[in-house]
């Protein structure tokens, strides 16, 4: 009889990536291993998140698997928060240009 095994996302994940943290500075700091090294030295809590990360929940959770990597809580925090304030800078440049547009067609 064949048993089963379940296998998690995040077991998935680090087979293909290893248990270090796969920012790759992403988080806004130079590691100089250009990986993270959380997880090298002592074991750390990972999670399978999206590289590079989306400023939105709904599309960090629904990223397709091969988009995947491990990340520390710290580096995954720094690099939503930089995506988050990418995305916000370009849409207040997108809405600033939009409303320039408004008055260039006024004549």
């Amino acid at each position: 009889m064949t048993t089963l095994v379940p296998t998690t996302i995040l077991a998935v994940v680090l087979a293909a990536h290893g248990t270090q943290c796969g920012c790759e500075g992403a988080c806004g700091k130079e590691h100089p291993s250009k990986r993270c090294a959380a997880g090298t030295d002592k074991p750390v809590a990972l999670h399978a998140a999206p590289y590079p990360p989306y400023a939105t929940e709904t599309a960090n959770a629904s990223a397709p698997a091969a988009e995947l990597r491990p990340w520390c809580g710290p580096c995954w925090r720094a690099a939503l928060k930089r995506e988050r304030e990418r995305v916000a800078e370009q849409r207040r440049i997108e809405l600033a240009q939009a409303q320039l547009a408004l008055f260039d067609s006024v004549g």
